[in-house]
């Protein structure tokens, strides 16, 4: 499943981000070091609910 991640309140990305968030690059060091750092917060999914 991929992870989806957001800006953290109060936090400014360079270049921008989705505010409905987006997955980040794996291979790409500024944004690894984004969520290392907490300026980029994974979004939990919405739990579902199932309906019969």
């Amino acid at each position: 499943m991929t992870r989806i991640y957001v800006a953290a309140d109060g936090r400014v990305i360079p270049g921008g981000w989705p505010e409905d968030g987006r997955p980040i690059n794996e291979l790409s060091q500024l944004e690894r070091n984004l969520v290392r750092d907490g300026d980029l917060v994974e979004v939990k999914p919405a739990k579902t609910t199932k309906k019969d």
